[in-house]
């Protein structure tokens, strides 16, 4: 008669190692960046901090006003905060914000770091250096598209005349304006400089989102007049030679001054800088996070 306790000893045996195979094979093919490790590690390049993955879609106002007690609020004034010590030197603060692609939340960043810097009394100014591409604006609706940095560069309107009010005191807007035929160009013109000097003279922080350094020239352009450079990875989207594209860019530029974060990391992981420590879980979203650790 056949011995069922061997049989099912040989199958669950059998089970377990099949298991840690296709283990293997899915870590072997996934070429995605998943944790914070990897970016520091793989980069040599220091992490700023890590924000959580956002638990529903975006709002479109912004997201630490709509939700000041959320953990993607709370990474964003540990990343002001971890900001601080990266650049104690510097007075005047010129940030560049950037990724390799689009989609990896840069934007998303940029704006609720300069709300989440304004909140502290800080003058804050973000400056959309996208002009290829135009993209919903969630600063304001009254938003005049026929100026911005484009018309400022070309000297058609001075930048006092593109600022836009935001619903936070301290935290004002200049969109990227019309879509020019030569963005990179009008960036290496002598008015992109001036500009800058013009808005430090009024505000203590200048945000600069700039485009994708893997597709266009723009952003290293941006990067190059920064004090600080952030470089946004978006976990389970960026893919791992990504961060070889960002030691290539820092190689060629001779850059020192740049950091990275990691975006829209599962809230599985929580634990890095604190984030959602103030957060409280319902019932039922800690057994979804039961069920997502098992």
């Amino acid at each position: 008669a056949p011995k069922k306790l061997v049989i099912y000893g040989i199958g669950f045996v059998a089970g377990i190692v099949l298991n840690i195979f296709l283990i293997g094979i899915l870590y072997l093919v996934n070429d995605k960046i998943t944790n914070a490790d990897e970016v520091e590690r793989l980069t040599g390049v220091p992490l700023l901090g890590v924000v959580t993955k956002l638990r529903r879609q975006p709002s479109p106002g912004i997201h630490i006003i709509d939700h000041p007690k959320s953990m993607v609020s709370e990474a964003m004034r540990t990343l002001r905060t971890n900001l601080d010590f990266f650049s104690v030197n510097a007075t005047k603060k010129v940030i560049a914000i950037s990724s390799t692609v689009s989609g990896e939340g840069k934007s998303f960043i940029a704006l609720n770091l300069g709300a989440i810097m304004a909140l502290s009394r800080k003058k804050v100014v973000l400056l959309d250096l996208d002009m290829r591409k135009t993209k919903s604006n969630p600063v304001s609706e009254e938003v005049d598209e026929s100026k911005g940095v484009s018309t400022v560069l070309i000297r058609k309107h001075t930048w006092q005349e593109c600022v836009v009010k935001t619903a936070i005191d301290n935290l004002d807007f200049i969109p990227s304006g019309p879509q020019p035929p030569n963005p990179s160009e009008l960036l290496l013109n002598g008015e992109f400089t001036t500009m800058l000097e013009g808005l430090k003279e009024k505000y203590d922080f200048i945000l600069l989102d700039t485009p994708p350094v893997g597709l266009v020239t723009d952003g290293i352009m941006a990067m190059k007049r920064a004090d600080v450079s952030i470089y946004v990875f978006r976990a389970n989207y960026s893919k791992k030679e990504f961060l070889k594209n960002l030691q290539r860019v820092l190689k060629l530029n001779k850059f020192s001054n740049v950091t990275t974060v990691l975006n829209a990391l599962p809230p599985v992981h929580e634990g890095y800088y604190g984030a959602g420590y103030y957060e409280k879980e319902t019932g039922t979203s800690v057994i979804k996070n039961f069920f997502r650790r098992a």
